[in-house]
């Protein structure tokens, strides 16, 4: 029988987890996109690393930083996607980070023994110090998850530290092997023991992601098959849909849970309890409906351009905008209004 390496199975059940995220309707699209890219990263990294130590394909070394260099950037963003009103990481966060890719991937061609996994090094710690940052955020900090998920977010957000840690570790170590001893045969190995100490966390990282973009199974005794809502919670959501139809605040793009909470006089847990008992949603995609119901009707009656339609509900990112109206009336702006002869 023939056994296959442990990077070769990391490398697969990455590229299924990714199938599996990317399938998932209900996460946002900017953070199934994202998490998809870090985890094709990951498992191409990890194939890489088993044709090295089964095969000894060794020139798979000069590939395989660009890469690895893609990760951290991409899982980063992608839990970014999921504290932000519209699902995405930003047009300044994503050209920001898009540009210190784009340096590391030029910097990783510079031909010294070292160098690439120096750049690893620094990109790594850089994003590992970002995502340790995101674990002060409360449960109200990410808006795109539903209340029950959001210890599994912060589960999978964990499993994503502790991994990066260990390849900044790893990587750490070969770089200083090289300007210590120059000694190939041992970067040689470390960097193939990378790959094999980084995937033992991996698989961390991956149950948990899934996990916390709802694909797990629930929690015991949280969420709303094990908890129906009360007397309160439909008390609170006639308060919010009172709100949304007086003052149509959810025209404003900068809305958040925690500004909620202020005009409506109750924690912002609550609403969020509320919502996603009741409706099975998160507030934002509860908020989004509104924003689509309003557009539809511009779009019904006003010969707008779509992207003025777009600002005026209260989107900023198109893609956000045409997914969330496909989401709820079940076409496009575009094809909705086509049919409406508007």
């Amino acid at each position: 029988m023939t056994a296959i390496p442990l990077p070769w199975l990391i490398s697969i059940f990455s590229l299924l987890i990714a199938a599996m995220v990317l399938s998932q309707p209900r996460t946002p699209v900017g953070a199934r996109i994202f998490f998809t890219a870090g985890l094709v990263a990951i498992a191409t990294v990890t194939g890489f690393v088993g044709l090295r130590l089964g095969y000894q394909l060794d020139a798979l070394a000069v590939a395989q930083p660009y890469f690895a260099v893609l990760s951290a950037p991409a899982l980063w963003l992608g839990f970014c996607a999921l504290t932000t009103q519209d699902g995405w990481p930003g047009r300044r966060r994503l050209a920001l980070h898009g540009a210190i890719v784009l340096a590391a991937e030029i910097a990783i061609a510079i031909p010294l023994p070292w160098f690439a996994d120096g750049v690893l090094v620094v990109v790594n710690a850089v994003y590992l110090s970002l995502l340790a940052g995101m674990l002060r955020l409360g449960a109200e900090g990410f808006v795109q998850i539903a209340p029950e998920n959001v210890r599994s977010t912060r589960i999978a957000l964990a499993a994503t530290i502790a991994f990066l840690a260990l390849v900044l570790l790893t990587d750490g170590l070969i770089v200083v092997a090289a300007l210590s001893a120059g000694d190939t045969g041992a970067m040689r190995f470390l960097s193939g023991a990378s790959g094999i100490v980084a995937a033992a966390v991996l698989l961390g990282a991956l149950i948990g992601i899934p996990l916390a973009l709802g694909q797990g199974p629930s929690e015991p005794g949280i969420g709303p098959a094990t908890v129906p809502p009360d007397d309160g919670d439909h008390a609170i959501l006639a308060q919010l849909k009172g709100l949304m139809a007086d003052s149509r605040i959810y025209q404003d793009p900068g809305l958040t849970l925690a500004r909620l909470g202020r005009r409506l006089g109750c924690p912002a847990r609550s609403i969020s309890s509320a919502v996603n008992r009741i409706t099975g949603e998160s507030v934002t995609r509860f908020i989004n409906g509104f924003r689509v119901q309003h557009a539809a009707l511009l779009l019904e009656t006003t010969d707008l351009p779509v992207t003025e339609v777009m600002l005026d509900a209260g989107f900023l990112s198109k893609s956000s905008f045409n997914s969330e109206f496909r989401r709820v009336l079940g076409k496009t702006p575009s094809e909705y209004r086509k049919a409406f002869g508007a």
